[in-house]
């Protein structure tokens, strides 16, 4: 369990570190999963992060950053500041009034994959996310490299 979270680390320390030009310092590298919030106590926040959280691992293969919006602030799944990445610039971006709750996924290209106002399960999320054709390429990638070519 612990190289998985020291991955996780370095994950989010890397995500930061390329965050000073807001979510576009993180294309073709991540996946941005937005997580739109009235309220950090928000019923659906704490149901979406606890689904995250118990699914470390495949965020980690599908490249997934993820970034929670509060009215004042934006900050990632692991509590960190996300600098660079502002919560009224983001809320005008996607049209997201301060009192919704409202899940948007990002592709590696910028361009919007996924709006929900509800929680997302995991097998939706991933689902969709491993039918891309970018994804397809990680995975077939992926595949030669443990067959060893």
């Amino acid at each position: 369990m612990k190289p998985l979270i020291l991955g996780l680390a370095l994950m989010a320390a890397m995500v930061n570190t390329t965050l000073a030009q807001g979510l576009s310092g993180i294309r073709w590298e991540y996946r941005p999963l937005l997580l739109f919030t009235p309220t950090k106590t928000d019923e659906n926040l704490s149901r979406q992060t606890t689904l995250l959280a118990d699914a470390l691992r495949g965020m980690e293969e599908r490249k997934l950053a993820v970034y929670v919006v509060e009215r004042d602030r934006v900050f990632t799944l692991y509590g960190a500041p996300a600098p660079g990445i502002d919560h009224d610039t983001l809320r005008d971006r996607f049209s997201v009034p301060d009192s919704q709750f409202r899940v948007d996924l990002i592709g590696l290209d910028g361009g919007a994959k996924l709006t929900s106002d509800e929680v997302v399960p995991i097998e939706r999320l991933f689902g969709l996310i491993d039918g891309m054709p970018m994804r397809q390429r990680e995975i077939r990638q992926r595949e030669q490299q443990q067959r060893g070519g």
